[in-house]
């Protein structure tokens, strides 16, 4: 026998991936039809965590699938440089150093982060091996490779050229910690308490949760429908400040709220995106008087210096001594925005950037969405990108940090409103006509860059990959990013490419902890995939990880899963022993000579055409749990307890060998390495499973056979629940003349563990009624009425609680007055005693004595 006792995943899983890779298992055929998937880059920062590897399972049973449906298969593997997320990793080393990003230059804090991620790249790429992820290395792709930066660069130029980018002075999301912008989606909400200011303003009271940015306002506003201050109007007032009085407009706009406060708010424009709307509409100045490390500038006076929360304060302060402050609401709350890496609350900034004009895009991508181009899954996901598409606003893509793509942009010297493109990125100063230009000192919004993974991995626009397998088959990715990336995927793919980047998304669901509760490194309850696969193997960690799940719905982590994963690899390995045992050497393939006879050989036969149908058709259709229970229960259920133990009466050596190459086929996309591991094995293949290409075909079988060997089940197992409840041993089954029974009666005696079966003329015993053949099992009368006897009393007493539940419920008194959470326990109740009882009368009939 060349399989050993016991399955140790960790004395196989490295030597079958590197087999793989040497007979070029991952490289997509040459012909036939494509499915491709380029995986989402996970950051190029630090070890791989379970959500990736959620992703890398999902991704590489759809990959493998694939490839035994014959098709030629690109699973694309890749990192990101995380530009923003990179950073301000490496930045905290830095400060454990007592360093910081600012006494570096930007070209050497760059040289220092890029080795910094080449130490982690080499170190995931091997995670990634052992969590089995059958991708072409060959065609690996870092975010920052040339044809990444090459095609961003090319993109920005195209969008230049059209009109599309413009440089502006506009509020951004800003944090004054780590001193860069953010788009909207990156910026985090949280619920607060925020003090609430109510302050006298020249002729009004106002409510403001920032008094410290009185100093930037331009204008007061009111609704245009407010009665109270129409007479305000259009006029310009005098107001007092901290600083000495001031003077501002009075304006009516819709956007006040007139239950808000007194319904008068202060504006201003540049620390405010409300405001900046407001005053884009009543072309107002704007004012900045924050600095982008949070300190107030020279505008505030006598408060420059201080940090904005010390602002408040003090500013607060002055404001009650000098009688301008009426009251203060301490339990005000409010949704601030922060920063998603420290915590620091978002700055509306002031700044000039660069912004794409997303209308144009966005509409091109609704029309798309809403004419089914893209299938989603769940397509719920669909109207969710369309609602957002569709408020989306220009896209900031500048930030200010070292590590990411240079924008291609100079500023002449001596004209700041003379801008051009080049790619000199490594130059600080260039002369172009006679003119000195300085390099823009930003870099690219990560996500622009990433917005062309579909198509600027595979070489748009001339080489062979793109032609053959873009657009891609499947997007998969979690759906934190569904606004971030792939709703921008979608409009860069068809803006540049004049296509869709991808025909279906699949979006799965954060990897929660046991408790349901988001992992953190900070909490300490994020859990490390490696640790997991040495203790059960990577089969098992993807068995169970993807064991119930459903596209887009959260669900904790649940170790449990992983140990019934292990214990489905060490199911399929003893069948594979015995299988193997019964063989000895086989010189050719089961399917070639594997013929059925019995009428356990037609029904397994019947079996494995559905479980292979039914995994199919949910796996085509991205219903990995689903299709994985299926393969569970024709594995642990149909195989395993009935066909393998039928087939110990009467082995069908060519058969076993059929089904056992079967089975293994259909479980390799789930688990790669212990089906492999066994195909090594087996003495009439001389590839890899992978190199079969196909799945198993289905030879021809008699359902009317099929049928009989489920009649069987059913003797079988009413024997077993019979003789288990009576406790009794060495019983006989009569029955009158059946030849089913004539003809499988070794089978029946087997498996349901008695010690005969004989034919009968007249029938005695205890009638078996769940079949419709006529049988009956030796047993004494005596031990059965007594069981019958408290089958009956179980009976009496289940019905009589019933009766109590149902008086109980129909009393109004009682449904009106007690909790409603304790009505409807009783309710509860009340349907599992009625299923109870249902449970009691079936064993009642099983107890007919003739």
């Amino acid at each position: 026998m060349n399989l050993p006792k016991v399955y140790e995943p960790g004395a196989y899983e490295e030597d079958i991936y590197a087999l793989w890779e040497r007979s070029g298992a991952f490289v997509p055929t040459k012909n036939g039809k494509t499915y491709s998937i380029v995986m989402p880059p996970p950051n190029a920062n630090a070890n791989l965590h379970i959500g990736y590897g959620l992703t890398a399972a999902l991704e590489d049973i759809a990959a493998r699938y694939h490839r035994q449906k014959g098709e030629s298969v690109l699973l694309l593997p890749g990192a990101d440089h995380a530009g923003f997320e990179t950073q301000s990793v490496y930045e905290k080393h830095l400060a454990k150093e007592g360093k910081s990003r600012f006494d570096f230059s930007r070209e050497d804090l760059y040289g220092q982060i890029f080795d910094f991620v080449a130490l982690n790249r080499g170190s995931f790429e091997s995670q990634m091996r052992k969590m089995g992820v059958g991708c072409d290395w060959s065609r690996f792709t870092f975010t920052l490779d040339d044809k990444i930066v090459h095609r961003a660069y090319a993109t920005f130029k195209k969008m230049w050229d059209e009109g599309l980018i413009y440089r502006g002075e506009r509020l951004v999301n800003y944090c004054t910690f780590h001193r860069t912008g953010f788009a909207d989606v990156e910026v985090e909400h949280k619920e607060a308490k925020t003090p609430l200011y109510y302050i006298k303003y020249g002729p009004f009271e106002l409510a403001t949760t920032r008094p410290e940015t009185k100093f930037g306002d331009t204008a007061v506003a009111v609704h245009p429908d407010d009665e109270r201050y129409q007479q305000y109007v259009g006029r310009v007032i005098t107001v007092d400040g901290v600083n000495g009085p001031f003077d501002v407009q009075v304006i009516a706009d819709d956007f006040v709220d007139r239950n808000f406060g007194t319904g008068v708010v202060k504006i201003t424009p540049a620390h405010s995106f409300d405001d900046w709307e407001v005053a884009q509409r009543h072309n107002l100045p704007a004012k900045r008087i924050i600095n982008h490390d949070g300190t107030m500038n020279h505008l505030t006076g006598r408060f420059e210096g201080l940090s904005v929360i010390e602002a408040r304060q003090a500013v607060a302060k002055a404001m009650e001594e000098q009688g301008m402050l009426i009251r203060v609401d301490h339990d005000y709350e409010n949704r601030v925005g922060v920063c998603y890496k420290c915590g620091t609350t978002i700055e509306p900034m002031l700044m000039e950037q660069w912004f794409i004009n997303m209308q144009p895009l966005a509409k091109r991508a609704i029309d798309v969405l809403e004419t089914g181009k893209i299938t989603f899954y769940p397509d719920a996901k669909k109207d969710q990108l369309i609602t957002y598409l569709k408020g989306l606003r220009d896209w900031n893509l500048s930030r200010q940090i070292a590590w990411g793509i240079p924008i291609p942009a100079f500023q002449n010297v001596d004209d700041s409103d003379d801008w051009i493109y080049d790619e000199r990125v490594s130059e600080e100063i260039i002369t172009v006509a006679g003119k000195t230009y300085h390099r823009d000192p930003d870099v690219f919004d990560t996500w622009f860059s990433s917005s062309s993974w579909p198509f600027a991995t595979l070489g748009y626009p001339d080489s062979d990959d793109f032609k053959r397998f873009y657009p891609l088959s499947l997007m998969e990715t979690g759906g934190e990013i569904l606004y971030p990336w792939v709703s921008r995927m979608i409009m860069l793919g068809l803006y540049v490419t004049d296509d869709i980047p991808f025909r279906e998304v699949y979006i799965h669901g954060y990897v929660m902890a046991a408790d349901g509760s988001k992992m953190s490194k900070s909490i300490g309850n994020v859990v490390d995939p490696l640790p997991v696969i040495e203790q059960y193997g990577s089969d098992a960690l993807r068995l169970g990880i993807i064991n119930g799940r459903v596209a887009a719905v959260n669900r904790g982590y649940d170790p449990r899963k992983i140990e019934d994963g292990r214990n489905f690899c060490n199911k399929l390995w003893n069948i594979a022993r015995y299988i193997e045992g019964i063989l000895g050497e086989v010189p050719e393939r089961g399917s070639v000579t594997a013929k059925p006879s019995s009428a356990a050989d037609h029904w397994i036969i019947a079996q494995l055409t559905l479980a292979q149908d039914k995994i199919s058709a949910d796996l085509d259709n991205y219903r990995f749990s689903e299709a994985y229970d299926s393969l569970y229960h024709f594995v642990w259920d149909d195989l395993a307890d009935w066909y393998v133990e039928a087939s110990k009466a009467e082995p069908n050596q060519p058969l076993l060998a059929y089904v056992l190459e079967a089975v293994l086929l259909l479980a390799h996309p789930f688990a790669p390495f212990v089906t492999e591991t066994i195909w090594q094995t087996l003495a009439w293949e001389q590839d890899t499973i992978l190199a079969s290409r196909e799945l198993v075909k289905i030879i021809n079988h008699d359902a009317n056979s099929a049928a009989e060997f489920t009649e069987l089940q059913t003797i079988i197992t009413e024997v077993r629940v019979i003789v288990r409840a009576l406790k009794v041993s060495g019983a006989t089954l009569y029955h009158k003349d059946q030849s089913l029974l004539n003809q499988n009666a070794i089978l029946v005696k087997r498996l349901a563990r008695i010690a005969a079966v004989q034919s009968v003329v007249d029938g005695k015993g205890l009638n078996l009624t769940t079949t419709k053949l006529a049988c009956w099992l030796d047993i004494d009368v005596a031990t059965a009425r007594a069981y019958s006897a408290e089958v009956q009393l179980k009976y009496d007493k289940q019905l009589a609680f019933i009766g109590q539940l149902e008086a109980r419920l129909s009393n109004d008194s009682y449904v009106k007055n007690a909790p409603k959470k304790l009505v409807d326990e009783t309710k509860d109740q009340l349907t599992e005693a009625k299923t109870v009882l249902a449970n009691i009368a079936v064993e009642q009939e099983r107890f007919q004595l003739s």
